[in-house]
């Protein structure tokens, strides 16, 4: 690819608020060549760059140039293909060729060799829209299966042997029950969580100091949890929806089958699971030497000191505090781990770290909206508000007693020194 410097003075009018993309798009030259978006952001090396991703730079990518008399040129850019996917296609990937003919132009974002940061800059918020986006196809997937468990008559109540009795709903069951409180668990947990996380950006632009400090490092600290775990998690709920509709979950006249083949791409958009693991484990809990792990810590100590003061919510409260103190132990042994052994078997289970991480942090989310509806039904709410109230308890409850325990198993893994993924010899995985 060519690519062409524009200098400072002009860079800076050209891509004023470059790393804002909604801002760039308002400026001057695109709103007079009603230009809505750009074709591509790109990370790219420059001549006498370092090796590596240091000596990554940041550019912006036009399908169309400034040709100096006020129109565009074409910017020696092609859609060579239109990749075919399983799912999510109303979102189409392609493959671009660049500088076949020697005339693409490229636009410099911001310093030399600082590509990198900026696109982390970038992807962070990224990360959390896709974690966004997971939730709400699982979301619409849990109200599909709702719907039509509520209505599917299939079986009788457990114990009923009269064959003349009618039929009940399959809601009625109690695995239909089971798979449907995952779901909802998971979908409210996740939403929760999202908020959290967009509510220190939020503050993150308005506070200053030691406060703008916490809660940044509680975001960066949180953002791969807020990518990852609704992503992973969508996939296993909206098959459960699937499940919910029998065979009609796998044909095309109910919906599910489709949002199982779109939420597929979450685990994959804008960084893998085993990316985001290692950037929890051997980036983000041990910022500034562990303190953005002890904020985390002190903040869910908070949640659950409040919790116990109500005593609806005071044994789910007991019960995070146990795992948040065994979160602390595990993390201190994996960090003394990657002195001993190095940072390989440091983080050769980096996705199960945060996917331990991840069930404690949706606990914490699940304990303040506990406390939260529990106070509510002490506030003489109308009916239809104390069955939302009784329904949060219920869910909430469901998650400590079926989600949360699924730590224990990892705690197990986490802790054992066989090295079995990093020794194995991948000759092995031949027949």
């Amino acid at each position: 690819m060519a690519s062409k410097f524009v200098s400072k003075r002009n860079l800076q009018f050209l891509l004023y608020e470059a790393f804002d993309i909604v801002e760039l798009t308002r400026h001057p030259y695109f709103a007079q060549h009603n230009r809505k978006s750009f074709d591509l952001i790109l990370d790219a090396g420059i001549k006498d760059a370092p090796v590596g991703v240091r000596g990554i730079s940041l550019f912006i990518v036009p399908r169309e140039r400034p040709d100096g008399n006020g129109g565009l040129a074409p910017n020696d850019i092609t859609v060579t293909q239109i990749y075919h996917k399983m799912g999510y296609r109303g979102t189409p990937i392609t493959e671009l060729s660049m500088g076949e003919k020697n005339d693409c132009r490229g636009y410099l974002v911001g310093t030399p060799n600082n590509g990198l940061a900026y696109m982390f800059q970038m992807m962070n918020g990224s990360r959390i829209g896709v974690g966004a986006g997971a939730t709400a196809i699982s979301t619409a997937a849990y109200y599909a299966a709702l719907g039509y468990a509520s209505q599917r008559p299939q079986g009788r109540f457990t114990g009923e042997k009269d064959l003349s009795s009618p039929q009940v709903p399959i809601i009625n069951h109690a695995d239909v029950k089971r798979m449907l409180l995952f779901q909802l668990a998971f979908v409210e947990g996740a939403h929760c969580l999202l908020m959290q996380c967009c509510q220190y950006a939020d503050l993150e632009k308005v506070l200053t100091g030691e406060a703008q400090q916490r809660v940044s490092l509680l975001l960066d600290l949180l953002t791969p949890v807020a990518k990852s775990y609704p992503s992973e998690t969508s996939v296993i709920s909206t098959s459960m929806a699937i499940q919910c509709l029998g065979g009609y979950g796998y044909c095309d006249d109910f919906p599910v089958e489709q949002y199982f083949r779109d939420t597929r791409i979450h685990p994959i958009h804008e960084g893998t699971t085993g990316i985001q693991g290692m950037d929890i484990l051997g980036r983000k809990v041990r910022m500034k030497n562990g303190l953005a792990f002890d904020l985390f810590a002190q903040t869910v100590k908070d949640a659950i000191a409040d919790a116990q003061k109500d005593a609806r919510t005071a044994p789910f409260a007991d019960t995070l505090k146990r795992s948040i103190e065994e979160l602390k132990q595990v993390t201190d042994r994996l960090r003394s781990r990657a002195e001993s052994d190095g940072t390989a078997a440091f983080l050769a289970d980096a996705t199960l770290y945060l996917e331990y991480f991840s069930l404690v942090a949706i606990a914490w989310q699940w304990l303040r909206q506990m406390t939260a509806a529990s106070r509510g039904l002490l506030s003489a709410p109308s009916k239809a508000d104390a069955r939302f109230y009784e329904g949060k308890q219920v869910t909430g409850r469901y998650f400590f007693h079926y989600e949360l325990p699924k730590t224990k198993a990892l705690v197990t893994r986490l802790l054992d020194a066989d090295h079995l993924t990093m020794e194995m010899d991948p000759s092995l995985f031949n027949d």
